[in-house]
């Protein structure tokens, strides 16, 4: 997903309103982030794996499948890669891949829950989590152990270590059948991990959410990760004339 178009008051404001920034907004260059810090995070995970919910069964032959979700399309010669094991070509399959996602936002590393990413049409929860850069890394681990396997969310956690001074270090998107689920998760991180959240205030258009982290109600696929906070801002400074 590319980058928003924006101009300057916008990203000012969002610095100041939403990311709740001590200082200015350190200059990032790459969209990919740190790639050792990315190593780190993706080596957090355990090589957690779930089940992804977006691809459809293209057609087979006798020990073989190749599936899409549109963009990528997939060749599945293994037993056990997708199910279910009887779905037609044209059905909806889950395919078992890596919950890893390092470059599926900008300036984001996304992990998946067990059973994929959040359902979006009926609108999820963003929870705003003000992770330090210290704490990201056992935030991932969290959310990437057996306690996260029947969920379904996106937990976007910045790429590079300068960019945790923020408000939203950590997003989770997460529709409401599993908003429960994913607070329980991030409570016992809380209780392990007391010093890797740094409260920083609720930002520009959020609410009081569960275990005091604010809390935004996001709709559609442009609203994921750092998308909320975009058009949240962008909307203020339209229509408010903010400088």
């Amino acid at each position: 997903m590319a980058l928003p178009v924006t101009d300057d008051r916008t990203r000012s404001f969002r610095d100041r309103m939403f990311c709740l920034r001590a200082h200015h907004a350190p200059t990032l260059t790459r969209a990919s982030g740190d790639s050792g810090f990315v190593a780190h995070l993706a080596t957090s995970t355990h090589g957690a794996t779930g089940w992804d919910w977006s691809f459809r069964l293209v057609r087979q032959g006798v020990g073989w499948s190749f599936v899409s979700d549109g963009k990528l399309t997939l060749f599945l010669d293994e037993p056990g890669q997708f199910v279910p094991q009887d779905a037609k070509p044209g059905d909806q399959v889950a395919v078992r891949l890596p919950r890893a996602r390092e470059n599926l936002f900008p300036h984001r590393f996304t992990l998946h829950g067990g059973q994929g990413g959040p359902v979006l049409p009926h609108g999820y929860a963003k929870l705003f989590v003000p992770v330090t850069f210290e704490g990201a890394s056992a935030l991932i681990e969290a959310f990437s152990s057996k306690w996260a396997d029947q969920l379904r969310f996106g937990l976007h956690v910045c790429n590079t270590p300068v960019d945790f001074d923020r408000a939203d270090g950590a997003i989770i998107d997460v529709g409401p059948q599993d908003e429960a689920g994913a607070i329980k998760v991030l409570d016992a991180f809380m209780r392990q991990h007391p010093k890797a959240i740094a409260p920083r205030g609720r930002p520009y258009g959020t609410s009081d959410g569960p275990l005091g982290f604010p809390r935004a109600v996001g709709q559609g696929r442009t609203d994921l990760a750092d998308g909320f906070s975009w058009r949240k801002c962008q909307e203020a400074v339209a229509s408010a004339g903010v400088r």
